[in-house]
């Protein structure tokens, strides 16, 4: 059995306002800064490879920012509830945050989540109809995938995936415009989170294991895992470079530009990622450099 995490108590010197100040930096840290600042960057390029074409759209800004804070509001509270049902596996695979979801107390989390996805649905009362039921949809996907979905492995990567897909595909709805670059988006923000979702079930194959969760990691031999993520990571890079490949093959224009940055950017982290197998948390790491660099890229496609 894991072991138990007795909860920190407060010091009974602190005042309420550094109480609660814990509180609220307990709850940024679990919010994952780094991830909630990918998903605003993606929205974000999203809208401005849209604008670089089509100035006009400038009239939908308002709108999309009342959009991606509702998208990050949604975002933030699924980690939190995806911490609270993972505390017992995190024991084991994640200490330190399994530390502070128990710090926190269970009845604070619930509370800061549902605070936040309704804040959420209430920003996105403020959007067209499509846009307000993808967000419904999407808390109702991210509370399936923290109670149930984590668990079945492989569908709840493709789900989570698919959400992050979304982030781009709504700007576009939001927007009415659509480029070249922004189409590609899509499928490669859908791809390279789906490895990197793999990756983070690697990292935590000893809980997972001890907890039922069926995980890829978990059903194949270490060297089969590694040689399929091998593979995989290879698979990104032939996805980042194939927008530009079909774009000089079927109109004869060759973003030069787009393809010595992107292997700069992403294939390069890419290629450290292989070469650290299996090191996990650095592939991870070099997936997220990746991920950045590929948004900077996209401009130049």
């Amino acid at each position: 059995m894991a072991p138990t995490l007795s909860r920190r108590p407060h010091p009974k010197s602190l005042s309420p306002l550094r109480r609660q100040s814990r509180y609220l930096f307990a709850l940024f840290s679990l919010a994952r800064p780094t991830n909630l600042m990918l998903i605003f960057s993606t929205s974000l390029i999203a809208y401005a490879l849209i604008y670089k074409e089509y100035p006009q759209s400038i009239a939908y800004f308002p709108e999309w920012v009342f959009m991606v804070l509702s998208t990050l509001a949604i975002a933030a509270g699924g980690y939190w509830l995806n911490d609270l049902y993972d505390e017992p596996i995190d024991r084991i695979n994640r200490p330190m945050r399994a530390r502070k979801v128990a710090w926190l107390s269970r009845r604070t989390l619930v509370s800061a989540v549902v605070g936040l996805w309704l804040l959420a649905a209430l920003l996105a009362l403020r959007l067209p109809w499509r846009i307000f039921f993808l967000h419904i949809g999407a808390i109702c996907a991210l509370a399936w995938y923290a109670r149930w979905g984590k668990k079945t492995g492989l569908p709840g990567n493709t789900v989570v995936s698919a959400l992050t897909g979304l982030v781009v595909w709504e700007v576009l709805l939001l927007v009415r415009y659509t480029t070249y670059a922004a189409d590609w988006m899509i499928p490669l923000a859908i791809g390279f989170n789906f490895v990197r979702e793999l990756v983070k079930d690697a990292e935590d194959l000893v809980g997972d294991r001890l907890y039922g969760v069926r995980s890829l990691p978990t059903h194949l031999a270490p060297a089969t895992w590694d040689r399929l993520l091998k593979g995989l990571l290879m698979g990104l890079m032939g996805l980042t470079l194939l927008p530009a490949l079909v774009k000089g093959i079927l109109w004869q224009s060759w973003p030069w530009t787009y393809m010595v940055t992107a292997s700069l950017l992403v294939l390069l982290p890419l290629t450290y990622a292989i070469g650290t197998l299996p090191s996990y948390p650095r592939i991870s790491q070099a997936l997220k450099i990746a991920m950045a660099g590929g948004l900077i890229a996209l401009f130049f496609l």
